[in-house]
């Protein structure tokens, strides 16, 4: 990759000059991005685990000074939740909610439907199904797995009850289906992916998703029933960049968008992970038709996991130059997202760098993929947010 300062100059060339960050004692911004989202009416949040272990004063304050809502980063995952039928493991998405509840912030569940991650063994395919069902990615079966159409809506409807049960209606958002779509065609992966562009994974096989697009609907439904008050949300990666793999996966999933509240389907929201990558094309007209045409659906757009990975940037670059670049790249796509959306929400997956997953799997980096460093100071991408929230809202 040929990526140098005139390219880093070009990349920010639209995007408002970068200032240093202004900070009070403590390592805190002086305008908050919670004040800058609440002055136009969304919401604000990050993702935290509440595991074992995980106790972090600091970040805590952070939170409670950023965030209205308040995400279990992995304490409403299947397999931490219910890691045996019917056995359930409530201490980490207990402590996500008291946290919310302590501060003032609304809590999310994510998530219910995953094709495969975060998925114990018994909600997996048995092994032996896989040349039957004609999917080839192994992820998706176990040895042990009882996952099956005769059951499957058994567990799905008995988990759904379990979490209603326990905490009510009480969350602001919850991710009905997590990454259902693929990336390719089916005829380059026809093992993986169907013609509507899902994935072919074990909710897709159990659920009938050979016979239509209209699979999802009834997940739904459901979830609707059970939380009223919740904005239910389809949530996805990889639509953002100017290659084939995410046009072909963002045109899929404007297809079934369309079709589905044509349907009648209560989706509330889009929900967008935004795992930016630097030092690849951003795809901004492309995105920009996406956003208009979810918008013409009445459809409100949830950035659910916002970050900047570094990993592609030339080693060679200061940390200074890396900053620059990720916090006019976080610009551009923020204005965008504000600009020409519905934009309800917006939700960092980590508040603070170092606990961001782009961090723990490259130490050697520094990486600065969301606000705040690991002292809990605001790094150059903070003020850009700020910028890109803190323009005019379409119309005024």
């Amino acid at each position: 990759m040929n990526l140098t300062r005139r390219t880093l100059l070009a990349a920010l060339s639209g995007a408002a000059c970068l200032t240093a960050t202004p900070a009070l004692a403590g390592g805190v911004a002086r305008q908050t991005l919670l004040e800058v989202c609440r002055a136009r009416g969304i919401r604000h949040g990050t993702a935290r685990d509440h595991g074992p272990g995980n106790g972090d004063a600091l970040l805590d304050r952070l939170i409670e000074r950023e965030c209205d809502v308040l995400v279990a980063e992995n304490g409403g995952k299947w397999g931490l939740l219910q890691p045996a039928d019917g056995h359930f493991e409530w201490e980490r998405f207990d402590a996500s909610l008291d946290h919310a509840r302590r501060i003032g912030a609304r809590p999310v569940w994510h998530t219910i439907l995953w094709q495969q991650e975060s998925m114990p063994s018994y909600m997996r395919l048995p092994t032996g199904r896989m040349a039957e069902l004609g999917m080839s990615d192994p992820a998706y079966f176990a040895p042990d797995g009882t996952l099956a159409p005769e059951n499957h809506w058994r567990r799905f409807t008995d988990h759904v009850a379990a979490v209603r049960a326990r905490y009510g209606d009480a969350f602001y958002r919850v991710d009905v289906a997590n990454e259902v779509f693929y990336w390719e065609t089916e005829l380059s992966h026809p093992g993986q992916q169907d013609r509507h562009g899902f994935r072919k994974g074990i909710w897709w096989a159990t659920a009938s998703g050979a016979e239509g697009p209209e699979w999802l609907d009834p997940f739904f439904h459901h979830a609707r029933k059970a939380f009223p008050s919740a904005k239910l949300v389809i949530n996805e990666f990889g639509i953002e960049l100017a290659e084939g793999w995410q046009r072909r996966k963002r045109d899929y999933f404007l297809r079934w968008l369309t079709a589905a509240v044509r349907r009648g389907v209560p989706i509330d929201g889009v929900g967008l992970q935004s795992h930016l990558i630097a030092g690849k094309p951003y795809d901004r007209e492309g995105m920009r038709a996406f956003l208009k045409a979810v918008d013409r659906l009445g459809l409100p757009v949830h950035v659910t996991e916002l970050d900047a990975d570094e990993r592609l940037l030339p080693a060679s670059w200061s940390r200074a130059d890396k900053d620059a670049y990720l916090a006019g790249m976080v610009e551009e796509y923020l204005r965008d997202v504000a600009r020409l959306s519905t934009l309800a929400e917006v939700t960092w997956w980590g508040l603070r760098s170092d606990l961001n997953f782009i961090s723990r799997l490259r130490p050697d980096l520094d990486a600065r993929p969301t606000p705040y460093d690991p002292a809990g100071q605001p790094v150059p991408l903070y003020e850009a947010a700020v910028r890109a929230l803190s323009a005019k809202p379409r119309g005024v």
